[in-house]
């Protein structure tokens, strides 16, 4: 039997971010360690800290690709310190946040080698052996944390072997362990609201930056429905992360969330962060005509963006008359070939363009995401993304160099084709760089492309639509985000322009 553990207090880390210069800066609660406190809490004393939001306006200059934002690690060693907590969990969200882990752990351990250290995320559960060959991390929780969390804190105090732990991945005697995850919580009513008690949510409020773009409200916040994705793109793990399994909660109970946020918080702008909110359409009318029965006086945002292949014309009306002020589309690709026969996405451009035009004729601002790049895309094929872009005339368009992600079928791909730099690594990944070698794409083409046709579009965009990105690009960002607003644009300048 294992030696019993003294867990009586866990801190919950979501660290500074480390943050490509030509990225924008955000913070809003974060999700995860939201509902793993929310479900510790009932094992242990547990508090949460978000050091990223706590000193959003604090930046350090990493080096000519990358910037930090956050607490200083002196302010985060105070703050474990003056907890003295057993265990420290640090959140990684994408993969360029690992060195942030990494740091912070090294802290904890300087501390007292005797706390425990622990992360999750995408990044981790796909890469688990090579973070776990970090000395400062003890281990990982993989894929859902919730149940993981808990189990390994009773195994710990219990005496019980960490073999017993389903989806955990941890040391022994000098080797990685893994814990394949197999099991999950087929019901997501089970478990309890994220803790945002324990999160600054007036920072939040006071900070103004979300995950969306814009936001028509400072008091808005993050809320999930779902986990996972039925589809299954070449360029996502989200429904290799979640098990495979595309999983919902009711509901009734998003909307008692949602009523909860309202009367708890003054929240009056909810930020949908599902992967695929609109995948399961029937249970989607419910919530938002429940949205519109409760008489919730809220705005909508969908910063993941919206799967046109969901959407019919009863569905746009209901999201617009609960509130929906903006929607982000998520189109990936303007050829159907490539969506098809690469992409992997269901999604049938002819209907795309037929759904688009009626939300638009709502007079819904509307956003699209566009990816190109990918292994096997031809040149004339991502000029046919453009030109679809410019067809569909959305108020704004952001093009994304595809990028294999870990967990993902296109990584598989291109990491047995030989496709990836010789300097490849998952930590200075970024949606406006290329991973691939000389012979796949030339240098800097896609870079080029895609600053380029970023600040085109948007031109464009702007001609017909003055008002919509005057407020998009002066309000949301210049007036309410100067210095960084400032910096990216300027960013984005040089590198296509001079």
């Amino acid at each position: 039997m294992a030696e019993k553990r003294k867990i009586e207090r866990v801190l919950l880390i979501f660290p500074p971010v480390r943050l490509y210069r030509e990225t924008m800066k955000i913070a809003f609660s974060p999700l995860g360690i939201s509902y793993v406190a929310a479900v510790l809490r009932e094992e242990c004393e547990v508090r949460l800290l978000d050091a990223a939001a706590e000193g959003f306006a604090r930046e350090e200059i990493l080096d000519e690709n990358f910037i930090r934002y956050g607490l200083p690690l002196q302010e985060i060693r105070r703050r474990i310190e003056e907890f003295a907590p057993d265990v420290v969990g640090v959140s990684c969200l994408f993969s360029s946040l690992f060195p942030m882990v990494r740091e912070i752990c090294e802290v904890v351990k300087r501390i007292d080698p005797r706390i425990l250290t622990i992360t999750g995320g995408t990044y981790p559960t796909f890469m688990a052996g090579h973070c776990l060959s970090e000395p400062s991390l003890d281990l990982i929780a993989l894929s859902e944390g919730e149940v993981t969390m808990r189990e390994t804190v009773r195994a710990l105090k219990e005496g019980r072997p960490l073999g017993e732990v389903d989806g955990l991945a941890y040391k022994e005697d000098g080797r990685v362990v893994i814990n394949e995850k197999t099991q999950w919580v087929m019901d997501l009513d089970s478990l309890p609201f994220p803790a945002r008690d324990l999160l600054p949510m007036e920072l939040y409020k006071k900070v103004g930056v979300p995950h969306s773009f814009s936001a028509a409200s400072r008091n808005n916040a993050p809320l999930i429905t779902s986990r996972g994705c039925p589809a299954h793109c070449i360029y996502c793990s989200s429904t290799k992360f979640w098990g495979n399994r595309f999983r919902f909660r009711s509901p009734g109970n998003v909307l008692d969330e949602i009523g909860e946020l309202i009367s708890k918080h003054g929240i009056d702008e909810i930020q949908f962060e599902d992967d695929n909110i609109t995948a399961d359409r029937r249970r989607a009318k419910e919530i938002f005509r429940g949205i519109i029965e409760r008489g919730y006086k809220v705005k909508l945002n969908f910063p993941n963006g919206v799967a046109l292949w969901t959407l019919d014309e009863e569905l746009v009306d209901l999201i617009i008359e609960a509130g929906a002020y903006e929607m982000t589309l998520a189109f990936e690709s303007g050829c159907q070939e490539v969506l098809s026969k690469i992409v992997k996405k269901p999604l049938n451009l002819d209907k795309a363009r037929e759904i688009t035009r009626y939300i638009q004729k709502k007079k819904l601002r509307t956003n699209a995401f566009y990816i190109f790049g990918f292994p096997g895309e031809t040149l004339e094929q991502m000029r046919e993304t453009f030109r679809f872009a410019n067809e569909m005339k959305t108020d704004m368009a952001f093009f994304f160099v595809a990028n294999p992600l870990p967990g993902t079928e296109m990584y598989e791909m291109a990491r047995e084709r030989g496709l990836l730099r010789g300097d490849f690594d998952f930590e200075n990944l970024t949606f406006t760089r290329s991973a691939y070698h000389e012979n796949v794409f030339p240098a800097g083409m896609l870079e080029r492309m895609a600053g380029r046709e970023f600040l085109k579009y948007n031109l464009r965009s702007y001609l017909r639509h003055p008002l919509v990105l005057l407020k998009k690009s002066v309000v949301d960002l210049l007036f309410k985000r100067p210095r960084w607003s400032f910096g990216l644009f300027i960013r984005i300048l040089r590198r296509n322009l001079w």
